[in-house]
C-alpha cells in the first residue's frame, strides 16, 4: 500500500499487512514491547484462539477497569458475546470467521488503546470518544445479530436464507473495514502531548536512520542575505534550535527555509534534515502522519501509538522543517493540540516551521533573536529577481518598471511577471495592459497552486480559517481595500474611525487578525505609521469581496467628519492629519459617487478636500466633476462647488472656464441670498480681471465685495478684498493707498486669527517698501510674511517670501546671500509644484 493512503486506513489484519524482516521497538514511555513486523513468511496476527483469548482478557480488563466510561462495559460484554458464537458458527464458516477475525483485531486494538489512557494520569479524555464508542458498539452488536443467524441449527432455516446471509456478511464485512479508528489515534496524541512533569522523558533508541530526500535549493535567492544569515547562524549556534519564519503570502518563506536547509554548514550540522508540507494535512493526526512519511516509517510500525514511534525515529542532530504550518494552526479548534504536539517535538529534534502572518505558536521555546516577519523586497532587489528569473533577452524597460512597482516587492509576483516574459508570448507592454484590467489575476504560470498563482496565494490568506472565523473580519478587510493609505495607526485615529462603525464590528480586533495573516502590515516611512494592505491584496479584495452597505456608510461618515474637522488649511495640527489621508479621502469620495450615495454632506467634503489639494499645489478636479454632476439640489453647495472649481481652472491658467464657474458660483449664492459666498465669489472674479489687466473692473469687483463681507461682518474676508485691492493700486503705483489698505487688511486678518491672510498681506507690504526703496523696512516685512507662512505651512507663499528676500539681498550687492535664498525658494515652488514661480525663482538666480 503507498505510504500517502495507508494513514487513511484502519489498522490492517493480518492478510494485508506486507512481509518484511522482523522489527521491535521500545517506548519512550516504558511502555511493553510491542512485535510489530514478525519474520518473513509468517503471519503477524497470533492464531484464532490466543487472539480470542486475549480479547476476551482485555474486554473483561476493560469492563472493570473502565465500567464508568459510557459504553466501554456495554462493548466488552458484545465482544465476549461474540466470541462465545464463534465456535457456535455452522453456516458460512469461513465468511464468518473472517468477519470475527476483523472484529476481534480491532477490539484488540481500541480496547488496549483505551486501557493505557485509564492507566495514564489523563484518563479524563476518553471523555470525548464517548460517541464514537457508541458508533461502535452499535456496529458489534449488529455483526453479533449477523453471526447468530449463522450459528442457527435449523437445517430449512440455514437452506432458505442462505442468501441473505451471504449479502450480510459481505457487507459486515466492509463495514468493519470501513469503521475508521482516526478517533483512537487523537486519542493517543492527546495523552501523548498532555502537560507533562518538569524533567523530560527518556529519549529512546530510533528505530532507523535515513538520509530523507529534501527538494533542492531555490535558484534564486535574493534581497534575503540578512534573514538567510540570521537563520544560519541561530541553527549553529544552538543545539536545538526552534524558528520560525513569518510573513504574507508570496514573500519567501519556502524559498528562505529551502535555502538554508540546503546550505552546506547546515547538513553538516544537521545531517538528517526532513522536510514536511503541512498544506494537505487537514488535522493534527494527519500531521504526524506526513513526518512519519518523512522519516520513512514502515507502515505496520503505524498503529495507534504512531506519535511514539516517530518520536524514537528522528536520529541524532536532526532539523525538522514544517512548511506552512498555518494550515492547520490556523483552524483555532486544532491550534493548542498542535501546540501540544510542537511542545514535544522540541524535546526531541530542531524544528524550523514557516507560517503566514506575523504570529507564531506558543508552547514552543523560540530560539533568540526571533526572525522578523519577512517584509517587501527593494526596488533594486526586485529588479534583480526579475532579471535573474527573465534572463538578458528582456531587459528592465518602463512597462517591467510599472509593474514591479504595481506588485508592491512580493517575490512571487516578481517571478511570475519574470516567468511569462520569459515565455515570450506577449511582451511587457501587453502584460501591463492585462495587469491594469485583472491585476493579480494576469500572474500565473499554468498552476493553480500557491506558488504558481498570485490569486491562489492571497486567497488562501483572504479566506484562511482565521479569517473566517468571524465573517465580519473579511466584511472590514472589504472597507480597507477602498483605502489605497490604509489607517493610520497614529494618536487615535483608529478608534475614531472605529466610532462610526456599527454596534458588531471589533475593529481593533479585525485589524490584529489581519496583520497575524499578513494581509494587513505596518508601513513605517519617517513619522508616518500606518497600517495598508499590499498593492496586489488590495486589488484581489477590491475586485473579489463585496463591502457592505453598512460600512461604506460609516467610512464615508468618517471621512465626512475628518474634513469637517480639519478644515483650516493652515493649521498645523490639521497638516499633521489630511495631507497623508488626501489618497483616502479621494477614494471614498469617489466610491460614495460611483455607488449612488452622493448628498450635499458628501459634496461639502469634496469641496473641502479640492481646497487642501490647492493649498499644497495639486489640485485635483475630478471629485467636483463628480458632485456638479450628482443632480445636487442644494443651491448653496452647488455654489460653493462652482467657486472650487473656479479656483482650480484660475491655478491652471484656464481663466474663461475660471469666469463661466466664478459667475454661475455668485449666481447661486445671490438667489439663495448667501452674502459671503457671494463676496468671495466676486473677490476671485477681481483677481482674474487683475491677471487680465482688467483693472478698473477688478477695483470696482473688491469693492463690492468688501460691502458684502462687511455687511455680513466676515472680517477674514474683507480683509483679503483689501489685500486685492492693494494690489490694484499697487498696478497703478498709487503707493500710499496700496500701503493703506495692506495695513488693514493685515489688522483684519491679525483680528481674526488667519495667519496665512496676514502673511500675504505683510508680503505685499514688502513690494511696496521695495518699490520705495526702504529696503530694511522690505526685509522685515519679508521676513515677518515668510515666519507667518512657515507657520501655516504655505510652501508657496514661503517661497515668494524667500524670493523677495533674494531680490533685497541682490539690490544690496549680498551676492552670497542672495544666491542661497534664491535657490530655497526654487526648492520651495518645486516641492509646491508651481512652474511659473519655480521659473521665475531660476531667471533672478540667473540674474
Amino acid at each position: 500500500m503507498d505510504p500517502l493512503h495507508a494513514r487513511e486506513q484502519s489498522p490492517q489484519t493480518s492478510s494485508m499487512l506486507p512481509k518484511e524482516p522482523s522489527i521491535v521497538t521500545t517506548h519512550a514511555t516504558g511502555a511493553t514491547d510491542r512485535q510489530l513486523i514478525a519474520p518473513t513468511g509468517t503471519n503477524i496476527v497470533d492464531t484464532a484462539v490466543t487472539l480470542a483469548d486475549t480479547v476476551l482478557k482485555l474486554a473483561k480488563d476493560a469492563g472493570e477497569v473502565l465500567k464508568n466510561v459510557p459504553y466501554v462495559k456495554a462493548l466488552a460484554g458484545v465482544i465476549v458475546q461474540i466470541i462465545a458464537i464463534r465456535d457456535e458458527i455452522n453456516t458460512e464458516k469461513e465468511r464468518s470467521k473472517e468477519l470475527v477475525d476483523k472484529v476481534l483485531d480491532r477490539s484488540k486494538v481500541i480496547l488496549e488503546g483505551l486501557l493505557s489512557v485509564a492507566n495514564s494520569p489523563h484518563k479524563e479524555i476518553l471523555g470525548r470518544v464517548e460517541g464514537k464508542l457508541m458508533d461502535y458498539h452499535k456496529l458489534l452488536m449488529d455483526v453479533r445479530d449477523v453471526l447468530k443467524k449463522n450459528a442457527e441449527r435449523s437445517l430449512l432455516s440455514r437452506v432458505v436464507n442462505r442468501k441473505s446471509r451471504q449479502t450480510d456478511l459481505e457487507r459486515y464485512n466492509r463495514r468493519v473495514d470501513d469503521y475508521n479508528m482516526d478517533f483512537l489515534t487523537d486519542l493517543m496524541l492527546q495523552l501523548y502531548i498532555a502537560p507533562q512533569k518538569q524533567s523530560d522523558p527518556p529519549v529512546a533508541t530510533p528505530v532507523f536512520l535515513t538520509q530523507p530526500v529534501l527538494p533542492p535549493a531555490p535558484e534564486i535567492m535574493i534581497g534575503r542575505d540578512n534573514e538567510r544569515a540570521q537563520v544560519i547562524d541561530t541553527l549553529l549556534n544552538n543545539s536545538r534550535p526552534h524558528i520560525a519564519i513569518l510573513g504574507g503570502g508570496g514573500m519567501g518563506k519556502t524559498t528562505l527555509a529551502l535555502s538554508v536547509l540546503n546550505e552546506p554548514v547546515v547538513a553538516n550540522r544537521y545531517p538528517s534534515r526532513f522536510f514536511v508540507s503541512c498544506e494537505g494535512s487537514s488535522s493534527v493526526s494527519a500531521l504526524v502522519a506526513e513526518i512519519a512519511d518523512a522519516l520513512r516509517l514502515p507502515l505496520a510500525n503505524r498503529d495507534v501509538y504512531l506519535i511514539d514511534a516517530v518520536l524514537d525515529s528522528f536520529p541524532e542532530c536532526s532539523l525538522l522543517c514544517l512548511d506552512n504550518l498555518e494550515t492547520i494552526w490556523g483552524v483555532e479548534s486544532m491550534r493548542s493540540e498542535l501546540e501540544g504536539l510542537l511542545s514535544v517535538l522540541q524535546i526531541r529534534v530542531g524544528i524550523l516551521i514557516t507560517m503566514r502572518g506575523t504570529q507564531q505558536p506558543s508552547r514552543v521555546t523560540w530560539s533568540k533573536p526571533s526572525l522578523r516577519p519577512l517584509h517587501s523586497l527593494s526596488a533594486n532587489s526586485s529588479k534583480d529577481i526579475f532579471e535573474r528569473t527573465c534572463g538578458p533577452d528582456h531587459p528592465v524597460d518602463e512597462f517591467v518598471d510599472k509593474l514591479l512597482n504595481a506588485v508592491d516587492g512580493i517575490p512571487l509576483a516578481i517571478s511570475l511577471i519574470g516567468a511569462l516574459l520569459k515565455e515570450g508570448h506577449e511582451t511587457s507592454k501587453s502584460l501591463w495592459g492585462r495587469w491594469t484590467k485583472a491585476q493579480s489575476a494576469v500572474l500565473e504560470n499554468g498552476g493553480n497552486d500557491r506558488l504558481s498563482n498570485l490569486e491562489t496565494s492571497i486567497l488562501l490568506s483572504v479566506y484562511g480559517p482565521q479569517m473566517q472565523a468571524n465573517p465580519k473580519t473579511i466584511d472590514i478587510l472589504a472597507m480597507m481595500s477602498i483605502l489605497p493609505d490604509g489607517v493610520s495607526n497614529k494618536g487615535g485615529a483608529i478608534d475614531e474611525l472605529a466610532q462610526h462603525l456599527p454596534e458588531g464590528y471589533d475593529f481593533r480586533k479585525a485589524l490584529l487578525t489581519m496583520q497575524r495573516v499578513s494581509v494587513v502590515h505596518l508601513s513605517v516611512a519617517g513619522a508616518s505609521s500606518r497600517l495598508r494592505m499590499l498593492s496586489p491584496v488590495r486589488a484581489f479584495c477590491k475586485e473579489r469581496l463585496q463591502c457592505p452597505l453598512e460600512l461604506r456608510n460609516s467610512i464615508t461618515s468618517f471621512c465626512i467628519a475628518q474634513m469637517d474637522q480639519h478644515l483650516d488649511v493652515t493649521d498645523a495640527v490639521a497638516h499633521e492629519v489630511i495631507p497623508e489621508e488626501l489618497q483616502n479621502v479621494e477614494a471614498i469620495l469617489t466610491q460614495a459617487w460611483a455607488d449612488g450615495r452622493g448628498s450635499s454632506l458628501v459634496a461639502t467634503a469634496c469641496i473641502r478636500f479640492t481646497n487642501w489639494s490647492l493649498y499644497l499645489g495639486n489640485p485635483h478636479q475630478e471629485l467636483m466633476n463628480l458632485a456638479l454632476n450628482g443632480s445636487l439640489v442644494d443651491a448653496k453647495v452647488l455654489g460653493d462647488c462652482h467657486l472650487i472649481v473656479g479656483k482650480v481652472h484660475w491655478r491652471q491658467n484656464n481663466l474663461d472656464e475660471a469666469e463661466a464657474s466664478l459667475i454661475n458660483a455668485a449666481t447661486l449664492h445671490r438667489q439663495v441670498k448667501d452674502v459671503c459666498g457671494e463676496g468671495d465669489d466676486l473677490c476671485n472674479l477681481g483677481v482674474l480681471h487683475m491677471q487680465r489687466d482688467n483693472l478698473d473692473k477688478a477695483e470696482a469687483l473688491f469693492k463690492y465685495a468688501a460691502a458684502l463681507h462687511r455687511q455680513a461682518h466676515d472680517i477674514a474676508g474683507e480683509g483679503y478684498d483689501l489685500c486685492s485691492l492693494g494690489s490694484v493700486h499697487m498696478r497703478r503705483d498709487n503707493l500710499n493707498e496700496a500701503e493703506a489698505c495692506f495695513v488693514n487688511a493685515a489688522a483684519l486678518h491679525r483680528q481674526a486669527n488667519i495667519v496665512i491672510g496676514e502673511g500675504n498681506d505683510l508680503f505685499n507690504l514688502g513690494e511696496v517698501h521695495m518699490q520705495r526703496c526702504n529696503l530694511d523696512e522690505a526685509e522685515a516685512s519679508f521676513q515677518n510674511a515668510a515666519a507667518l507662512h512657515r507657520q501655516a505651512k504655505d510652501v508657496l507663499g514661503e517661497g515668494y517670501d524667500l524670493c523677495h528676500l533674494g531680490k533685497v539681498q541682490m539690490r544690496r550687492d549680498n551676492l552670497d546671500e542672495a544666491e542661497a535664498l534664491f535657490q530655497n525658494a526654487v526648492a520651495l515652488h518645486k516641492q509646491a509644484k508651481s512652474v511659473v514661480a519655480e521659473a521665475n525663482d531660476l531667471s533672478d538666480l540667473g540674474d
